[in-house]
């Protein structure tokens, strides 16, 4: 019986250093899991952390971008106005200049008629005489109405001239009594 006793506690060490080993490559195995799982992690966090800084720096760039838009916007705009005066202002002197062609070509036309009618007589001479005359008048009183509409805006500036000193003069004097109360 104490063989059978010595056999079976051997058997049950045996047994239990099975176990134990077991248990060991299994705790290894676990450990190497865990091992794989902090490196994981580690890189995962590391890649998250760059992330995070990209997207700091990419939401930097943004609103640099969006300033330079809106400077770029604000300035196409402001070219764009005075891209459209410059027009409006082109077509003016293109109208000015079609006018005045056209006047031209009218004094000129003007001008071999009367030649022509320089041949016929003066009668035309007359007439032509007249118009230049006529022409004349209504120019000196466009001159007069120019002036007299200049006398009356300096009129109407000294006026007001006055007036702001009369009221600058009256605030004054409201000051000088607001601080002594």
């Amino acid at each position: 019986m104490k063989r059978l006793l010595n056999t079976l506690l051997v058997v049950i060490a045996l047994g239990l250093c099975v176990v134990c080993v077991a248990q060991w490559k299994r705790e290894a195995r676990l450990r190497g899991h865990i091992t794989d799982l902090v490196k994981r992690l580690e890189a995962e966090n590391a890649l998250r952390i760059e992330a995070e800084r990209k997207v700091r720096e990419y939401e930097k760039e943004i609103e640099r971008l969006t300033e330079l838009r809106a400077e770029v916007e604000a300035k196409l705009v402001e070219v764009t106005r005075e891209y459209n005066d410059l027009s409006s202002d082109s077509v003016a002197r293109g109208i000015t200049i079609a006018v005045y062609m056209r006047e031209l070509m009218q004094l000129q036309r003007g001008l071999e008629e009367t030649r022509l009618a320089f041949g016929k007589g003066s009668n035309a001479i007359k007439e032509h005489n007249a118009a230049v005359t006529a022409q004349n008048s209504a120019i000196e009183k466009q001159n007069e109405m120019l002036k007299q509409l200049a006398r009356e805006r300096d009129s109407a500036i000294e006026k007001l001239n006055a007036r702001t000193a009369e009221f600058n003069t009256l605030v004054e004097k409201y000051n000088k009594l607001a601080k002594e109360r």
